[in-house]
Protein backbone atom coordinates (compact mmCIF):
# COMPACT_ATOMS: atom_id res chain seq x y z
CA UNK A 1 0.00 0.00 0.00
CA UNK A 2 1.33 3.23 -1.32
CA UNK A 3 2.06 6.32 1.36
CA UNK A 4 -0.89 8.29 -0.08
CA UNK A 5 -3.26 5.67 0.51
CA UNK A 6 -2.19 4.72 3.85
CA UNK A 7 -3.03 8.02 5.33
CA UNK A 8 -5.71 9.77 3.84
CA UNK A 9 -8.24 10.04 5.87
CA UNK A 10 -6.01 11.73 9.08
CA UNK A 11 -4.47 13.67 6.28
CA UNK A 12 -8.17 15.06 5.22
CA UNK A 13 -8.45 15.67 9.32
CA UNK A 14 -5.87 17.70 9.66
CA UNK A 15 -6.08 19.47 6.25
CA UNK A 16 -9.82 20.64 7.02
CA UNK A 17 -8.42 21.78 10.67
CA UNK A 18 -5.58 23.56 8.78
CA UNK A 19 -8.30 25.46 5.74
CA UNK A 20 -10.43 26.44 8.80
CA UNK A 21 -7.41 27.55 10.98
CA UNK A 22 -6.88 29.32 7.66
CA UNK A 23 -10.39 31.42 7.31
CA UNK A 24 -10.78 32.02 11.03
CA UNK A 25 -7.69 33.80 11.03
CA UNK A 26 -8.00 35.67 7.58
CA UNK A 27 -9.50 38.62 9.41
CA UNK A 28 -5.72 39.39 10.63
CA UNK A 29 -4.26 38.98 7.06
CA UNK A 30 -3.91 42.20 5.45
CA UNK A 31 -6.19 42.60 2.36
CA UNK A 32 -3.92 42.47 -0.45
CA UNK A 33 -1.87 39.01 1.03
CA UNK A 34 -3.10 36.05 -0.09
CA UNK A 35 -2.37 32.70 1.18
CA UNK A 36 -1.41 29.18 -0.92
CA UNK A 37 -2.53 26.02 0.53
CA UNK A 38 -1.36 22.79 -1.08
CA UNK A 39 -3.39 19.86 -0.72
CA UNK A 40 -1.30 17.08 -2.06
CA UNK A 41 1.42 17.45 0.29
CA UNK A 42 -0.77 19.54 3.12
CA UNK A 43 1.05 22.88 3.90
CA UNK A 44 0.00 26.63 3.28
CA UNK A 45 2.09 29.48 2.25
CA UNK A 46 1.62 33.35 2.42
CA UNK A 47 2.07 34.71 -0.65
CA UNK A 48 3.59 38.46 -0.36
CA UNK A 49 1.25 41.35 -1.46
CA UNK A 50 1.97 42.68 -5.34
CA UNK A 51 3.10 38.55 -6.22
CA UNK A 52 1.09 36.65 -8.36
CA UNK A 53 -1.02 33.73 -7.75
CA UNK A 54 0.79 30.43 -7.52
CA UNK A 55 0.24 28.97 -10.73
CA UNK A 56 0.29 25.09 -9.49
CA UNK A 57 2.63 22.59 -11.28
CA UNK A 58 0.88 19.37 -13.24
CA UNK A 59 1.85 17.06 -10.77
CA UNK A 60 0.31 19.16 -7.48
CA UNK A 61 3.29 19.68 -5.29
CA UNK A 62 3.19 22.81 -5.41
CA UNK A 63 3.76 25.96 -8.24
CA UNK A 64 5.38 29.31 -8.72
CA UNK A 65 4.50 32.91 -8.09
CA UNK A 66 6.22 36.12 -9.54
CA UNK A 67 6.24 39.67 -8.60
CA UNK A 68 4.75 42.49 -10.69
CA UNK A 69 7.51 43.85 -12.04
CA UNK A 70 8.45 39.84 -13.09
CA UNK A 71 11.99 40.68 -11.55
CA UNK A 72 11.64 38.05 -8.34
CA UNK A 73 10.19 34.54 -7.94
CA UNK A 74 9.16 32.51 -5.44
CA UNK A 75 8.80 28.68 -5.70
CA UNK A 76 7.03 26.62 -3.10
CA UNK A 77 6.81 22.71 -3.45
CA UNK A 78 6.85 19.71 -1.64
CA UNK A 79 8.83 16.21 -1.78
CA UNK A 80 8.78 13.16 0.06
CA UNK A 81 12.37 12.95 1.73
CA UNK A 82 14.78 10.70 -0.77
CA UNK A 83 18.10 10.96 1.00
CA UNK A 84 17.59 9.24 4.08
CA UNK A 85 16.96 11.71 6.88
CA UNK A 86 15.60 15.71 6.25
CA UNK A 87 19.16 16.19 7.68
CA UNK A 88 20.47 14.20 4.67
CA UNK A 89 18.30 16.17 2.69
CA UNK A 90 19.24 19.33 3.43
CA UNK A 91 22.75 18.79 2.84
CA UNK A 92 22.13 17.37 -0.69
CA UNK A 93 19.76 20.21 -1.46
CA UNK A 94 22.53 22.89 -0.81
CA UNK A 95 25.24 20.67 -2.41
CA UNK A 96 22.99 20.76 -5.51
CA UNK A 97 22.34 24.99 -4.99
CA UNK A 98 26.47 24.64 -4.93
CA UNK A 99 27.02 22.00 -8.03
CA UNK A 100 24.48 24.85 -9.64
CA UNK A 101 27.03 27.77 -9.05
CA UNK A 102 25.49 29.08 -6.06
CA UNK A 103 27.87 30.37 -3.29
CA UNK A 104 26.15 29.54 0.04
CA UNK A 105 26.50 32.78 2.26
CA UNK A 106 23.72 31.45 4.61
CA UNK A 107 23.45 28.16 6.62
CA UNK A 108 21.33 27.02 9.39
CA UNK A 109 20.07 23.72 9.74
CA UNK A 110 18.02 22.31 12.60
CA UNK A 111 16.23 18.83 13.79
CA UNK A 112 12.95 20.06 11.64
CA UNK A 113 13.83 22.93 9.33
CA UNK A 114 16.67 24.34 7.30
CA UNK A 115 17.40 27.88 5.83
CA UNK A 116 19.78 28.62 3.39
CA UNK A 117 20.97 31.81 0.92
CA UNK A 118 23.26 32.38 -1.89
CA UNK A 119 24.34 34.63 -4.31
CA UNK A 120 24.92 34.38 -8.10
CA UNK A 121 25.81 37.08 -10.31
CA UNK A 122 23.00 40.10 -9.85
CA UNK A 123 20.81 37.02 -8.09
CA UNK A 124 20.20 36.54 -4.71
CA UNK A 125 18.09 33.14 -3.42
CA UNK A 126 16.49 32.10 0.06
CA UNK A 127 15.10 28.98 0.51
CA UNK A 128 13.88 27.83 3.43
CA UNK A 129 12.48 24.30 4.45
CA UNK A 130 10.35 22.10 7.45
CA UNK A 131 9.52 18.65 7.99
CA UNK A 132 5.90 17.82 6.24
CA UNK A 133 3.39 15.34 6.23
CA UNK A 134 4.28 11.68 5.97
CA UNK A 135 7.95 11.49 5.18
CA UNK A 136 7.86 14.62 3.26
CA UNK A 137 9.42 18.35 3.70
CA UNK A 138 7.87 21.35 2.70
CA UNK A 139 9.88 24.43 0.70
CA UNK A 140 10.10 27.71 -0.26
CA UNK A 141 12.83 29.36 -2.83
CA UNK A 142 12.81 33.31 -3.30
CA UNK A 143 14.95 33.97 -6.04
CA UNK A 144 15.46 38.22 -6.77
CA UNK A 145 17.98 40.86 -8.21
CA UNK A 146 20.82 41.75 -5.45
CA UNK A 147 20.00 45.43 -5.70
CA UNK A 148 16.80 44.75 -3.78
CA UNK A 149 18.08 43.22 -1.09
CA UNK A 150 17.18 44.81 1.64
CA UNK A 151 13.46 45.23 -0.17
CA UNK A 152 13.32 41.53 0.19
CA UNK A 153 14.47 40.74 3.41
CA UNK A 154 11.00 41.86 5.42
CA UNK A 155 9.12 39.42 3.10
CA UNK A 156 11.70 37.10 3.43
CA UNK A 157 10.79 36.98 7.17
CA UNK A 158 7.20 36.81 6.46
CA UNK A 159 7.82 33.85 4.14
CA UNK A 160 9.64 31.92 6.90
CA UNK A 161 6.84 32.51 9.67
CA UNK A 162 4.07 31.61 7.41
CA UNK A 163 5.26 28.33 5.53
CA UNK A 164 2.84 26.01 7.89
CA UNK A 165 2.92 22.01 7.71
CA UNK A 166 -0.93 20.76 8.22
CA UNK A 167 0.33 17.94 10.58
Amino acid sequence: MSIDRAVPVKRSRIWILAVLASVVASAAWAADRSRYANERYAYLIDIPPGFSEVVESGNGDGGVSTSADGKATLSVWGSYIANGSFADEIAWRIQQDKADGWRIAYDKRMAKAASWSGTKGDRVFYQRSSVGCDGAAIYFNLEYDRKDLKAYDAIVGKLVKSLKSAC
